[in-house]
């Protein structure tokens, strides 16, 4: 009896603190919230870039496209790397604040198996193409993410950003063979969805509660 005594007490109290979660203004913290918006930034900057050079505006020179290739994701795990040690040493915070962080990660880990699907599909198939669904596909995970925490925090500009995602995977799903819109959408998306919301968490997890 008091083992299921006990099990109720602790369903009412996640329960309780998923509810009050609703009224915390952070959802990744100031490191994570950094992290998702200099992600959004390194990659936006990354898709324009290959959105000038598509269009005839921009030319870089092979080791300038190279180095454009892969600095975001360098400099991304090196950010990264930096807020996991900066995360350990901070308090443990709600239910809902952890509910986030775990959805986040768990979108991280997808998208390395979603990596190596597509990614292997495009060599065996010699076809770029099926790589371009890639993004695509983690355009529309992100904005399941973005749904689940709105239906934890409750904010209507969370519900935006969901539909953001959703809207803007299925266009590059739709835009593969045109390459100029399919980085336009991209870009867009990735700035807009992931580069303001994370600052936007980032300073709202700054400030101090009232």
């Amino acid at each position: 009896m008091n083992d299921k005594l006990k099990t109720v007490q602790d369903d009412l109290a996640f329960l309780r603190d998923l509810a009050e979660g609703g009224n915390e203004r952070g959802g990744l913290g100031v490191a994570g919230g950094a992290l998702y918006g200099s992600a959004g930034l390194l990659y936006g900057i990354q898709t324009l870039t290959y959105f000038l050079q598509e269009k005839g505006l921009m030319h870089l020179s092979p080791l300038g496209n190279l180095v454009m290739a892969w600095a975001p994701t360098v400099i991304f795990l090196i950010l990264m790397t930096i807020v996991i040690i900066v995360d350990r040493k901070q308090p443990r915070r709600g239910v809902a604040n952890r509910a986030v962080n775990a959805a986040f990660a768990g979108t991280g880990i997808a998208n390395l198996a979603l990596v190596l699907i597509f990614a292997a599909a495009a060599v065996r198939n010699h076809d770029f193409r099926y790589w371009l669904f890639h993004p695509a596909v983690v355009f529309v995970i992100q904005g399941a993410v973005w749904y689940v925490i709105f239906m934890l925090r409750k904010r209507a500009w969370m519900a935006l950003v969901a539909i953001g995602w959703l809207a803007s995977g299925v266009a590059l799903g739709l835009l593969i063979d045109r390459a100029d819109l399919y980085l336009l959408v991209s870009t867009l998306g990735l700035l807009a969805f992931m580069m303001v919301p994370g600052f936007y968490m980032m300073r709202q997890a700054m400030r101090p509660t009232a």
